[in-house]
Protein backbone atom coordinates (compact mmCIF):
# COMPACT_ATOMS: atom_id res chain seq x y z
CA UNK A 1 0.00 0.00 0.00
CA UNK A 2 1.43 3.36 -1.00
CA UNK A 3 0.10 6.47 0.69
CA UNK A 4 0.90 10.17 0.33
CA UNK A 5 -0.75 13.25 1.75
CA UNK A 6 -3.42 14.76 -0.45
CA UNK A 7 -2.31 18.17 -1.79
CA UNK A 8 -4.66 21.05 -1.17
CA UNK A 9 -6.32 19.52 1.88
CA UNK A 10 -5.92 20.46 5.50
CA UNK A 11 -3.68 18.62 7.97
CA UNK A 12 -4.81 15.37 9.59
CA UNK A 13 -7.18 15.49 12.58
CA UNK A 14 -6.15 13.51 15.65
CA UNK A 15 -8.58 12.54 18.42
CA UNK A 16 -7.54 11.19 21.80
CA UNK A 17 -9.73 8.25 22.80
CA UNK A 18 -9.84 7.60 26.54
CA UNK A 19 -13.57 7.48 27.38
CA UNK A 20 -16.96 7.02 25.76
CA UNK A 21 -17.40 10.80 25.94
CA UNK A 22 -14.23 11.40 23.92
CA UNK A 23 -15.20 8.67 21.45
CA UNK A 24 -18.67 10.14 20.87
CA UNK A 25 -17.09 13.56 20.34
CA UNK A 26 -14.67 12.09 17.78
CA UNK A 27 -17.50 10.35 15.90
CA UNK A 28 -19.51 13.58 15.72
CA UNK A 29 -16.53 15.75 14.72
CA UNK A 30 -15.24 13.32 12.09
CA UNK A 31 -18.24 13.96 9.83
CA UNK A 32 -17.61 17.73 9.95
CA UNK A 33 -13.89 17.79 9.08
CA UNK A 34 -13.06 20.23 6.26
CA UNK A 35 -11.55 17.54 4.05
CA UNK A 36 -14.76 15.51 4.39
CA UNK A 37 -17.00 18.31 3.09
CA UNK A 38 -17.16 17.05 -0.51
CA UNK A 39 -17.95 13.45 0.46
CA UNK A 40 -21.44 12.04 0.06
CA UNK A 41 -23.62 11.79 3.15
CA UNK A 42 -23.32 8.00 2.97
CA UNK A 43 -19.51 8.07 2.87
CA UNK A 44 -19.37 10.45 5.84
CA UNK A 45 -21.61 8.12 7.83
CA UNK A 46 -19.46 5.11 6.89
CA UNK A 47 -16.25 6.89 7.95
CA UNK A 48 -17.82 7.83 11.29
CA UNK A 49 -18.88 4.19 11.68
CA UNK A 50 -15.25 3.10 11.23
CA UNK A 51 -14.16 5.66 13.84
CA UNK A 52 -16.80 4.22 16.17
CA UNK A 53 -15.71 0.60 15.62
CA UNK A 54 -11.98 1.26 15.97
CA UNK A 55 -12.45 3.63 18.90
CA UNK A 56 -14.63 1.10 20.69
CA UNK A 57 -11.90 -1.51 20.24
CA UNK A 58 -9.34 0.88 21.75
CA UNK A 59 -11.46 1.44 24.86
CA UNK A 60 -12.37 -2.22 25.17
CA UNK A 61 -8.92 -3.74 24.82
CA UNK A 62 -6.39 -0.98 25.58
CA UNK A 63 -8.22 1.61 27.66
CA UNK A 64 -6.90 4.56 25.67
CA UNK A 65 -5.30 5.50 22.36
CA UNK A 66 -5.93 7.76 19.39
CA UNK A 67 -7.75 7.91 16.07
CA UNK A 68 -6.39 10.08 13.26
CA UNK A 69 -8.19 10.99 10.04
CA UNK A 70 -6.56 12.38 6.91
CA UNK A 71 -7.18 12.90 3.20
CA UNK A 72 -4.50 10.93 1.33
CA UNK A 73 -3.58 9.28 -1.95
CA UNK A 74 -3.82 5.51 -1.39
CA UNK A 75 -2.53 3.34 -4.25
CA UNK A 76 -3.42 6.12 -6.70
CA UNK A 77 -6.86 6.76 -5.24
CA UNK A 78 -8.19 9.85 -3.51
CA UNK A 79 -9.02 8.43 -0.08
CA UNK A 80 -9.94 9.07 3.52
CA UNK A 81 -7.49 7.34 5.85
CA UNK A 82 -8.33 6.35 9.42
CA UNK A 83 -5.45 5.33 11.72
CA UNK A 84 -6.19 3.85 15.16
CA UNK A 85 -3.27 3.41 17.58
CA UNK A 86 -3.06 2.02 21.08
CA UNK A 87 -0.46 0.60 23.48
CA UNK A 88 -2.56 -2.30 24.65
CA UNK A 89 -1.88 -6.05 24.72
CA UNK A 90 -2.00 -6.46 20.93
CA UNK A 91 -4.02 -8.93 18.89
CA UNK A 92 -2.99 -12.55 19.35
CA UNK A 93 -4.76 -13.92 16.25
CA UNK A 94 -5.34 -11.27 13.57
CA UNK A 95 -6.86 -13.68 11.04
CA UNK A 96 -9.53 -14.75 13.54
CA UNK A 97 -10.19 -11.14 14.59
CA UNK A 98 -11.14 -10.37 10.98
CA UNK A 99 -13.80 -13.09 10.90
CA UNK A 100 -17.41 -11.87 11.20
CA UNK A 101 -18.76 -12.64 14.66
CA UNK A 102 -15.41 -13.47 16.26
CA UNK A 103 -15.04 -11.94 19.73
CA UNK A 104 -12.91 -12.52 22.79
CA UNK A 105 -15.01 -10.27 25.00
CA UNK A 106 -18.55 -11.57 24.56
CA UNK A 107 -19.64 -8.69 22.29
CA UNK A 108 -21.01 -8.80 18.74
CA UNK A 109 -17.46 -9.05 17.36
CA UNK A 110 -18.17 -6.75 14.39
CA UNK A 111 -15.26 -4.30 14.86
CA UNK A 112 -12.48 -5.28 12.47
CA UNK A 113 -14.65 -7.36 10.17
CA UNK A 114 -17.02 -4.40 9.71
CA UNK A 115 -14.08 -2.07 9.06
CA UNK A 116 -12.72 -4.43 6.41
CA UNK A 117 -16.09 -4.55 4.64
CA UNK A 118 -16.56 -0.78 4.70
CA UNK A 119 -13.04 0.31 3.74
CA UNK A 120 -11.11 -0.28 0.53
CA UNK A 121 -7.77 -1.19 2.09
CA UNK A 122 -6.66 -2.32 5.53
CA UNK A 123 -3.36 -2.85 7.36
CA UNK A 124 -2.96 -4.17 10.89
CA UNK A 125 0.37 -3.91 12.73
CA UNK A 126 0.39 -5.59 16.13
CA UNK A 127 2.78 -7.24 18.56
CA UNK A 128 1.91 -8.98 21.85
CA UNK A 129 2.32 -6.47 24.65
CA UNK A 130 3.31 -3.65 22.29
CA UNK A 131 -0.03 -2.34 21.08
CA UNK A 132 -1.86 -2.25 17.76
CA UNK A 133 -2.00 0.14 14.82
CA UNK A 134 -4.84 -0.19 12.33
CA UNK A 135 -4.56 1.75 9.05
CA UNK A 136 -7.70 1.77 6.90
CA UNK A 137 -8.48 3.80 3.79
CA UNK A 138 -11.70 4.33 1.88
CA UNK A 139 -11.19 5.11 -1.80
CA UNK A 140 -13.42 7.93 -3.00
CA UNK A 141 -12.94 7.40 -6.73
CA UNK A 142 -11.17 4.83 -8.94
CA UNK A 143 -7.72 5.70 -10.22
CA UNK A 144 -7.64 6.38 -13.99
CA UNK A 145 -7.50 3.17 -15.97
CA UNK A 146 -7.71 0.98 -12.88
CA UNK A 147 -10.76 -0.79 -11.48
CA UNK A 148 -11.70 -0.06 -7.89
CA UNK A 149 -10.92 -2.99 -5.64
CA UNK A 150 -10.48 -3.86 -2.02
CA UNK A 151 -7.28 -5.11 -0.43
CA UNK A 152 -6.22 -6.36 2.96
CA UNK A 153 -2.62 -7.09 3.87
CA UNK A 154 -3.48 -9.43 6.70
CA UNK A 155 -5.89 -11.86 5.13
CA UNK A 156 -7.30 -12.52 1.68
CA UNK A 157 -10.61 -10.80 1.05
CA UNK A 158 -13.38 -12.46 -0.89
CA UNK A 159 -14.64 -10.47 -3.89
CA UNK A 160 -17.63 -8.32 -2.96
CA UNK A 161 -20.95 -9.83 -3.98
CA UNK A 162 -24.18 -7.94 -4.41
CA UNK A 163 -26.56 -8.72 -1.55
CA UNK A 164 -29.74 -10.15 -3.03
CA UNK A 165 -32.96 -8.85 -1.50
CA UNK A 166 -36.70 -9.33 -1.70
CA UNK A 167 -39.01 -6.61 -0.44
CA UNK A 168 -42.67 -5.86 0.17
CA UNK A 169 -44.74 -3.18 1.86
CA UNK A 170 -48.25 -3.09 3.30
CA UNK A 171 -50.41 -0.20 4.48
CA UNK A 172 -53.69 -0.76 6.35
CA UNK A 173 -56.06 2.13 7.23
CA UNK A 174 -57.34 2.55 10.76
CA UNK A 175 -60.46 0.41 11.17
CA UNK A 176 -63.49 2.45 10.09
CA UNK A 177 -61.46 4.53 7.61
CA UNK A 178 -61.15 4.00 3.86
CA UNK A 179 -57.70 5.58 3.45
CA UNK A 180 -54.50 5.59 5.49
CA UNK A 181 -52.40 8.44 6.84
CA UNK A 182 -49.31 6.24 6.58
CA UNK A 183 -47.04 6.07 3.54
CA UNK A 184 -44.62 3.28 2.71
CA UNK A 185 -41.58 3.85 0.52
CA UNK A 186 -39.49 1.42 -1.52
CA UNK A 187 -37.19 2.94 -4.16
CA UNK A 188 -34.28 1.36 -6.01
CA UNK A 189 -31.31 3.54 -6.94
CA UNK A 190 -28.55 1.53 -8.62
CA UNK A 191 -27.25 -0.99 -6.10
CA UNK A 192 -29.00 0.79 -3.22
CA UNK A 193 -32.50 0.39 -1.88
CA UNK A 194 -34.28 3.25 -0.10
CA UNK A 195 -37.06 2.06 2.20
CA UNK A 196 -39.11 3.79 4.83
CA UNK A 197 -42.39 4.63 6.49
CA UNK A 198 -44.03 8.05 6.99
CA UNK A 199 -46.72 8.25 9.67
CA UNK A 200 -48.84 11.42 9.49
CA UNK A 201 -50.35 12.43 12.85
CA UNK A 202 -53.91 11.19 13.20
CA UNK A 203 -55.78 9.30 10.51
CA UNK A 204 -58.54 9.70 7.96
CA UNK A 205 -58.79 11.66 4.67
CA UNK A 206 -56.82 14.73 5.86
CA UNK A 207 -53.93 12.59 7.09
CA UNK A 208 -54.06 10.63 3.84
CA UNK A 209 -53.91 13.82 1.77
CA UNK A 210 -50.80 15.00 3.61
CA UNK A 211 -49.15 11.58 3.30
CA UNK A 212 -49.74 11.70 -0.46
CA UNK A 213 -48.18 15.17 -0.67
CA UNK A 214 -45.17 14.00 1.33
CA UNK A 215 -44.69 11.11 -1.06
CA UNK A 216 -44.58 13.55 -3.97
CA UNK A 217 -42.13 15.81 -2.11
CA UNK A 218 -39.91 12.83 -1.33
CA UNK A 219 -39.84 11.70 -4.96
CA UNK A 220 -38.48 15.12 -5.94
CA UNK A 221 -35.35 14.59 -3.81
CA UNK A 222 -33.16 12.42 -6.00
CA UNK A 223 -30.01 12.22 -3.85
CA UNK A 224 -29.85 9.34 -1.37
CA UNK A 225 -29.03 11.49 1.65
CA UNK A 226 -31.08 10.68 4.75
CA UNK A 227 -30.61 14.12 6.29
CA UNK A 228 -31.65 15.86 3.06
CA UNK A 229 -34.70 13.60 2.72
CA UNK A 230 -35.86 14.14 6.31
CA UNK A 231 -35.31 17.90 6.11
CA UNK A 232 -37.32 18.03 2.88
CA UNK A 233 -40.17 16.27 4.68
CA UNK A 234 -39.78 18.61 7.67
CA UNK A 235 -40.11 21.71 5.48
CA UNK A 236 -43.13 20.30 3.65
CA UNK A 237 -44.84 19.52 6.98
CA UNK A 238 -44.59 23.07 8.35
CA UNK A 239 -48.03 24.42 9.18
CA UNK A 240 -49.63 20.97 8.98
CA UNK A 241 -50.60 18.33 11.54
CA UNK A 242 -47.03 16.95 11.32
CA UNK A 243 -45.65 13.47 10.82
CA UNK A 244 -43.07 10.91 11.89
CA UNK A 245 -40.71 9.22 9.46
CA UNK A 246 -38.07 6.51 9.43
CA UNK A 247 -35.87 6.02 6.36
CA UNK A 248 -33.17 3.46 5.60
CA UNK A 249 -30.69 3.04 2.77
CA UNK A 250 -29.59 -0.52 2.08
CA UNK A 251 -26.37 -0.61 0.07
CA UNK A 252 -26.36 -4.06 -1.50
CA UNK A 253 -22.79 -3.72 -2.77
CA UNK A 254 -21.15 -3.00 0.61
CA UNK A 255 -23.89 -4.92 2.47
CA UNK A 256 -24.71 -2.29 5.06
CA UNK A 257 -27.80 -0.38 6.15
CA UNK A 258 -28.01 3.27 7.27
CA UNK A 259 -31.10 4.40 9.19
CA UNK A 260 -32.38 7.71 10.51
CA UNK A 261 -35.77 8.59 11.89
CA UNK A 262 -37.79 11.32 13.56
CA UNK A 263 -40.72 10.34 15.74
CA UNK A 264 -42.35 7.01 16.37
CA UNK A 265 -41.31 4.92 13.34
CA UNK A 266 -39.17 1.95 14.32
CA UNK A 267 -36.74 -0.37 12.53
CA UNK A 268 -35.39 -3.77 13.47
CA UNK A 269 -32.95 -6.17 11.84
CA UNK A 270 -33.38 -9.83 12.73
CA UNK A 271 -30.51 -12.27 12.31
CA UNK A 272 -27.89 -14.10 14.35
CA UNK A 273 -27.74 -10.87 16.35
CA UNK A 274 -30.76 -8.58 16.43
CA UNK A 275 -30.41 -4.81 15.91
CA UNK A 276 -32.86 -2.08 16.84
CA UNK A 277 -32.49 1.41 15.35
CA UNK A 278 -33.36 4.54 17.29
CA UNK A 279 -35.54 7.37 15.97
CA UNK A 280 -34.93 10.79 17.49
CA UNK A 281 -37.75 12.55 19.34
CA UNK A 282 -39.61 15.15 17.33
CA UNK A 283 -42.44 15.87 14.91
CA UNK A 284 -41.72 16.73 11.30
CA UNK A 285 -43.01 20.23 10.67
CA UNK A 286 -42.79 21.30 14.33
CA UNK A 287 -39.49 20.27 15.85
CA UNK A 288 -36.65 18.29 14.37
CA UNK A 289 -33.36 17.74 16.15
CA UNK A 290 -30.15 16.87 14.34
CA UNK A 291 -30.44 13.70 12.31
CA UNK A 292 -28.76 10.67 13.89
CA UNK A 293 -27.67 8.16 11.19
CA UNK A 294 -27.00 4.64 12.45
CA UNK A 295 -25.23 1.90 10.51
CA UNK A 296 -25.43 -1.87 10.74
CA UNK A 297 -23.85 -4.51 8.53
CA UNK A 298 -26.17 -6.97 6.78
CA UNK A 299 -25.71 -10.57 5.70
CA UNK A 300 -27.78 -13.20 3.88
CA UNK A 301 -30.60 -14.41 6.09
CA UNK A 302 -31.21 -11.05 7.76
CA UNK A 303 -34.75 -9.72 7.92
CA UNK A 304 -35.26 -5.92 7.95
CA UNK A 305 -38.57 -4.48 9.16
CA UNK A 306 -39.52 -0.77 9.20
CA UNK A 307 -42.94 -0.08 10.74
CA UNK A 308 -45.17 2.72 12.00
CA UNK A 309 -46.30 2.79 15.62
CA UNK A 310 -49.60 1.36 14.41
CA UNK A 311 -47.70 -1.94 14.64
CA UNK A 312 -47.12 -2.80 18.27
CA UNK A 313 -43.50 -3.70 19.02
CA UNK A 314 -44.59 -5.52 22.17
CA UNK A 315 -47.06 -7.81 20.38
CA UNK A 316 -45.73 -11.35 20.03
CA UNK A 317 -45.46 -12.81 16.54
CA UNK A 318 -43.51 -15.78 15.24
CA UNK A 319 -43.28 -14.38 11.75
CA UNK A 320 -40.08 -12.39 12.39
CA UNK A 321 -37.68 -15.31 12.14
CA UNK A 322 -34.40 -15.02 10.18
CA UNK A 323 -34.29 -17.46 7.29
CA UNK A 324 -38.07 -17.95 7.26
CA UNK A 325 -39.40 -19.60 4.08
CA UNK A 326 -42.22 -17.04 3.96
CA UNK A 327 -41.98 -14.40 1.24
CA UNK A 328 -41.54 -10.73 2.13
CA UNK A 329 -45.18 -10.13 1.17
CA UNK A 330 -46.37 -12.98 3.40
CA UNK A 331 -44.30 -11.65 6.29
CA UNK A 332 -45.73 -8.13 5.90
CA UNK A 333 -49.30 -9.47 5.80
CA UNK A 334 -48.77 -11.68 8.84
CA UNK A 335 -46.99 -8.88 10.72
CA UNK A 336 -49.93 -6.51 10.36
CA UNK A 337 -52.39 -9.28 11.15
CA UNK A 338 -50.55 -10.06 14.41
CA UNK A 339 -49.46 -6.60 15.60
CA UNK A 340 -51.67 -3.87 14.04
CA UNK A 341 -53.49 -1.70 16.58
CA UNK A 342 -57.24 -1.21 16.29
CA UNK A 343 -56.96 2.55 16.92
CA UNK A 344 -54.46 3.64 14.28
CA UNK A 345 -53.23 3.24 10.73
CA UNK A 346 -50.60 0.51 10.45
CA UNK A 347 -47.88 0.03 7.85
CA UNK A 348 -44.60 -1.76 7.33
CA UNK A 349 -41.81 -2.43 4.86
CA UNK A 350 -40.13 -5.84 4.92
CA UNK A 351 -36.79 -6.62 3.26
CA UNK A 352 -35.44 -10.18 3.17
CA UNK A 353 -31.71 -10.60 2.59
CA UNK A 354 -31.56 -13.77 0.51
Amino acid sequence: MTQTSHPGHRPPARFKIDSMVSLHAAIAMARRLPFMADLSHEDRVLISTVVSELGTNILKFAGSGSVTLARVQDEGHDAIQVVAKDSGPGIRDVASALVEGYSTSGTLGLGLSAVRRIMSSLQIHTQPGQGTTVIAAKWLDPAPGRPQRSSTRIAATKPARLLQTEHASLNRPCPGQKVSGDLTLVREEGTSLLVGVIDVSGHGPEAHALATELGVALSAVTILDLEALLRALHERCRGTRGAAAGLAIINRASQHLIFAGIGNVHIRVFGKKHWHGVSRDGILGERMRNVLPQTVMLEPGNLVVVASDGCSESAKTRVLIPGTPLSAAQIAEKLLSDTAKSTDDASCVVVKCL
